[in-house]
């Protein structure tokens, strides 16, 4: 839970909520304090239709239902008809105007990324910022329901990741619209990757703050890059993620401080970034294959 003293990264508005889905979510992920991101879950226990608004960020939209659910969406003269269920997912690009109905009950996960993902990508892409993104509603696609599951999960967790792991879960997000769904002018290719001097300080930063809460936000600015270059680019030179490579060193950390029989396993825990003891005990045995403690008496 985020403290009092940490204010809260919102990527849209209460009043905003209020006035587009006339309700509040009953799980969110205000609480986490992503950045860049936010994710909702709403109820909607019988059918409705929305008047026409427009989303002030760009949203995704998982649908839940126990039954399929004849939806309609309608925006710049269109009518879009579909069958909803949980396997389906709609996109609503900012700004856009449109209005939706459905005929029954359902539940749904929306996800609001901040514009500055897509404008990055672009930009790091194609050198073009703003790329048109096109509306789909109703529409199949594994790969963002795969990830919208996984967010939506993180707002339900007891033991929620770090939060550098929904941001990079959003990057990825935010690349696949723009690779899928905006207009095909703006798809061209060319991005340069990191070079040695880039690597070198940011490996060093993420070694020097292990026991911090790092976010893609802050490594990226090392690199004087957008967190979506910044995150393609440390793939590219290193075959993993950002967020799979502070995890694999952090254990590597916490193995050799587990040698150490005057630090308890849950001062090493927080040493190597992790303020939960159980999380840092469940990634420990992910990799590793046992727990720190028969890790340590194992040594």
């Amino acid at each position: 839970m985020a403290s009092e003293e940490v204010p809260l990264v919102r990527a849209i508005s209460e009043e905003a909520i209020r006035r587009i889905a006339h309700t509040m979510p009953y799980r969110t992920s205000c609480r986490l304090n992503w950045s860049g991101v936010e994710v909702h879950r709403y109820r909607f226990d019988s059918a409705g239709e929305s008047g026409e608004h427009s989303y002030p960020r760009l949203s995704v939209f998982l649908h839940h239902s126990d039954q399929p659910v004849h939806g309609e969406m309608h925006f710049g003269g269109l009518t879009v008809k579909a069958l909803l269920d949980n396997d389906t997912i709609s996109i609503a690009p900012p700004g856009l105007p449109l209005s939706t109905k459905r005929d029954g009950p359902c539940e749904i996960t929306a996800i609001f990324l901040d514009p500055v993902m897509i404008s990055d990508i672009a930009r790091a892409e194609t050198g073009i910022e703003n790329p048109e993104v096109l509306p789909q509603y109703g529409i199949h696609d594994p790969l963002i329901r795969a990830i919208g599951n996984t967010l939506d999960a993180e707002l339900a967790s007891e033991r929620p990741t770090p939060r550098i792991y929904a941001e990079s879960l959003a990057a990825a997000l935010a690349a696949h619209i723009f690779a899928r769904y905006t207009n095909p002018v703006y798809r061209g290719l060319h991005c340069a990757g990191l070079n040695r001097t880039q690597l070198r300080r940011v490996l060093d930063y993420i070694h020097d703050n292990l026991d911090r809460d790092l976010t893609l936000d802050e490594i990226a600015a090392v690199a004087n890059l957008s967190k979506y270059h910044f995150a393609k680019s440390f793939r590219a030179a290193m075959g993993i993620a950002p967020h799979q490579y502070i995890v694999k060193v952090r254990i590597e950390k916490a193995r050799k401080l587990l040698a150490v029989d005057s630090i308890s396993v849950e001062e090493v825990a927080n040493r190597v970034g992790y303020s939960d003891k159980g999380h840092f005990a469940y990634q420990f045995h992910k990799i590793v294959g046992v727990s720190p403690n028969r890790y340590r008496l194992n040594i």
